[in-house]
């Protein structure tokens, strides 16, 4: 695979868009009436728990209603500032792995056994949502800080919060967000663009607790426009705190796969 088809490949995977920052939130509370900018500082608070985290993540994609490929990928993650994506199936895609460190990633193409270098500012806009996976590291700018949101309603234990774009910059338009009253993580997460299009609609179930005061979700479904079924992530095994070795973390120059 040439890097252009795997950048295009990339752009084709947008569907992951959010799914990460949408997977994890800490510090399970008693619900109470709370502002919009209370429940968003609970989602954000407490990320220094997690030092490193280490998870297997399986992607079924859907076609007109029938699963048409799945994809497995092992996602590490170091504080401050470092992130490891391993592409192990399909055989096509195993051996690719993305490497940022700071705000510069290294992308590897396995089948041309080559390198190659990007800021983060370059990615385009389908990229970009990759860097979700990104969010609990200290160093990451936290997309959420980008909008200013309001409290549309609290009902059954779950505020509905709705959040516009206060910069330019912003990676979404619009962002709303369903958030269970006592985990804080929330149950759905939908995105539009600037135009006002919706980008996914990600619904959120399974969670579980990993270590104290850290919550987070095993199973994704992402919905497009129309309602229909995309995708299906799973997080098969989540390990956080292991003492991950620094070194899986080393730019190219230092690594050889």
């Amino acid at each position: 695979m040439s890097y252009r088809a795997w950048r295009a490949f990339v752009a084709r995977g947008a569907f992951l868009l959010g799914a990460f920052l949408a997977m994890v939130a800490w510090g399970a509370q008693e619900q109470a009436t709370l502002t919009a900018d209370e429940i968003v500082t609970r989602m954000r608070a407490n990320g220094t728990t997690i030092q490193d985290y280490d998870a297997t993540i399986v992607i079924d994609t859907y076609a007109d209603g029938k699963l048409d490929r799945t994809q497995t990928m092992r996602l590490l993650l170091l504080q401050p500032d470092r992130m490891r994506q391993e592409y192990l199936e399909p055989e096509y895609l195993s051996g690719n792995l993305n490497v940022v460190v700071g705000d510069t990633m290294w992308t590897y193409i396995a089948a041309s056994e080559t390198w190659y270098e990007s800021g983060l500012a370059a990615l385009s806009a389908a990229e970009q949502p990759w860097l979700g996976f990104r969010q609990i590291l200290r160093a990451a700018q936290d997309e959420l800080a980008d909008y200013s949101f309001s409290l549309l309603d609290a009902d059954g234990g779950i505020y509905h919060l709705s959040g516009t774009a206060s910069v330019e910059d912003a990676a979404y338009g619009r962002i709303e967000l369903w958030v269970d009253g006592k985990t804080f993580v929330p149950t759905r997460r939908v995105l539009y663009d600037v135009d006002g299009q919706l980008l996914v609609d990600v619904r959120i179930s399974d969670v579980e607790q990993v270590i104290e005061g850290a919550y987070v979700a095993r199973r994704l479904e992402t919905y497009d426009e129309e309602g229909v079924l995309r995708s299906v992530i799973h997080y098969e095994r989540v390990a956080v705190n292991q003492g991950l070795d620094p070194s899986l973390f080393a730019p190219p120059a230092l690594e050889t796969p």
